[in-house]
């Protein structure tokens, strides 16, 4: 028995170690090469690049990743709660519906999506790219709340009612305290999705001061004349553009994790 279980911690061990060198195998090569030739001085010529402002740029992407997060959080635990915990007509189907949109991946409506945008006179705005980047991410967070939701108990919600608190109550007073974990878990997701998503930001940003981290990135590409400091420059622009959304996930690591599987087990 004992055998049995040294066997199986060492084969779940082997596989995690594996894809950890998957996984860490590009990071060490990206580092590794954005010190080349210029050392430090290539993160320095990033920062000082004269053709984007750095700052900016990741000014950019923040402000479009927190709007966009917190929308997202809003909408998705509002839509959670009545899909969840109140009954009306159609409730199942609407909800297929909108897990329906899980498939339609964004290269598939760039059109209707650009003439929508341009007919709104919304392009190179902060909303052009925050509204479309909450419609990707909504359906899958709102799976994930509802999941959630669905293993608070029934019979909260009910004496809540009966003690005369009403449903925005019980939203703001019950289910949001009770929803950290969950609540964490798609705020960082939909956080690192909307700061790493490149299709969005390049269909409606033409104007270099709203260009977010992942447009930036192309002013360090040359594909004709790529020198061994150019390339250099460009690992280290990746890597501090990167550097955020890392520092955003390491801290909610804790409340990922729990939420994760939060509701995976039902009372």
């Amino acid at each position: 028995m004992n055998t049995s279980k040294i066997g199986t911690k060492f084969a779940i061990y082997a596989i995690l170690t594996f894809f950890l060198i998957l996984w860490a195998y590009p990071v060490y090569v990206a580092v590794t090469k954005s010190f080349n030739v210029g050392g430090l001085n290539n993160y320095k010529a990033v920062i000082t690049n004269k053709n984007i402002n750095y700052f900016r740029v990741v000014f950019n992407s923040l402000l479009i990743s927190i709007a966009t997060t917190l929308i997202v959080v809003l909408i998705t635990t509002l839509g959670a709660y009545a899909f969840s915990k109140m009954r009306f007509h159609g409730r199942n189907v609407l909800y297929i519906l909108l897990l329906a949109c899980l498939a339609v991946p964004a290269a598939a409506v760039t059109s209707p999506m650009f003439f929508t945008v341009k007919s709104l006179h919304l392009m190179n705005t902060y909303l052009a790219l925050i509204l479309p980047l909450t419609a990707f991410n909504a359906p899958m967070m709102l799976m994930i709340v509802r999941t959630y939701f669905d293993g608070v108990p029934d019979e909260i919600i009910e004496a809540a009612t009966i003690d005369g608190c009403s449903s925005f109550g019980i939203y703001t007073r019950i289910l949001m305290p009770l929803s950290t974990p969950v609540i964490a878990n798609i705020g960082t997701l939909t956080f690192v999705y909307s700061w790493n998503d490149y299709l969005i930001p390049l269909l409606f940003t033409r104007n270099e001061n709203m260009y977010t981290v992942t447009l930036a990135a192309t002013y360090f590409m040359d594909t004709q004349n790529q020198t061994a400091a150019m390339v250099a420059q460009l690992y280290a622009a990746l890597i501090l553009m990167t550097i955020p959304s890392v520092i955003v996930y390491l801290f909610a690591q804790k409340y990922l994790q729990m939420g994760i599987t939060a509701g995976a087990v039902k009372s």
